[in-house]
């Protein structure tokens, strides 16, 4: 039988520094084999060259614009060329996908629980509109047809202090002057709290949908008011219609036939009542002169405290006669 070696040995030493935790049984041979199977495993390297890829050329007239430009035609076309289809219009593309996905479900939202639309149209902060394009000129193109009432909004983006709103159609005209510049007064300033430019946006958008509720009970206010006006209207229309069919019949039937006699005995009754008036008009009293002798130095009549004279010769001495009192004189 063949004598095997001797199995290794833990010194005095070892043994020490192993109940200490200095030494890891196996750890130089974990080590080794660990560090050459990455080094077998790790891949080679690759050179990768990235070539410039020149852009997409742009459509003539509608390159980028500048923060300050002037909308040119191109562009004037895509926001204001027919009525838009969706509430949101953004031709430039100023929102990311995630900020234009947000604000259209707003919107959308909106208009699911409103029944006044609103339009929002997006511009830079410092871009200009050309004559001809204002909300109400726009309005009246595209929305004019409208029965209901809509709002327009021109939102300047990092500049809601230049927003412009309107608010057409429907009995719209009926809301305070006042009321509608509030609503574009509150919208602002709660964008103003914010300091991100699309926080600016959605808190504009959000508060002017609030605040577009009390527009639409005053709208809805008037719509009764005239709902109950119209056949109370309609009725009187119809009593005074019958009221003056009926005085035609009557006129007709009664009326027309005697006309002539009825002007001639009013024409005879006024020549009689006027010969009548200058009879009496013209007539005259006269009294003939009866002496007396005087008494106490006064002239007196017939009888001492009686009638002195007549004061007007055109009335009946009857109607002139006024007794003194007894101790008259």
């Amino acid at each position: 039988m063949a004598k095997t070696p001797p199995l290794p040995t833990w010194s005095a030493e070892d043994k020490e520094r192993l109940r200490k935790g200095e030494i890891v049984v196996g750890i130089g041979l974990l080590t080794d084999a660990l560090e050459k199977e990455q080094a077998e495993q790790k891949p080679a390297a690759v050179e990768v060259i990235i070539e410039a890829v020149q852009a997409k050329p742009q459509l003539p007239g509608m390159e980028e614009l500048s923060g300050e430009a002037v909308i040119n035609a191109a562009y004037l076309e895509k926001y204001f060329g027919q009525r838009p289809e969706g509430a949101l219009i953004d031709p430039q593309q100023l929102l990311s996908m995630q900020e234009r996905a947000d604000l259209k479900y707003a919107l959308d939202q909106h208009k699911e629980v409103s029944e006044i639309p609103m339009y929002v149209y997006l511009f830079d902060a410092k871009q200009q509109l050309p004559e001809g394009y204002t909300p109400q000129e726009v309005y009246d193109k595209s929305f004019v047809e409208n029965e209901e009432p809509v709002v327009l909004v021109y939102y300047f983006m990092g500049a809601p202090s230049r927003s412009e709103f309107l608010l057409a159609g429907g009995a719209s005209e009926e809301v305070p002057e006042w009321q509608v510049r509030e609503l574009l007064w509150n919208s602002a300033h709660k964008a103003g709290e914010k300091s991100d430019i699309f926080d600016q946006l959605n808190g504009f958008v959000g508060q002017l949908s609030m605040r577009l509720f009390w527009v639409e009970e005053i709208l809805n206010e008037l719509r009764h008011q005239f709902v109950q006006a119209g056949p109370a209207a309609e009725e009187g229309e119809s009593q005074t219609h019958a009221k003056t069919e009926k005085l035609k019949e009557v006129w007709d039937s009664m009326l027309a036939p005697h006309v002539m006699d009825v002007l001639m005995y009013v024409l005879i009754s006024l020549l009689a009542a006027g010969a009548v008036f200058l009879i009496v008009y013209t007539r005259r009293y006269r009294f003939p002169e009866n002496p007396s002798p005087q008494r106490l130095g006064g002239a007196v009549g017939g009888k001492s405290g009686g009638l002195l004279r007549y004061r007007d010769a055109r009335v009946p001495p009857s109607m002139q006669r006024k007794q003194f009192e007894k101790d008259f004189l």
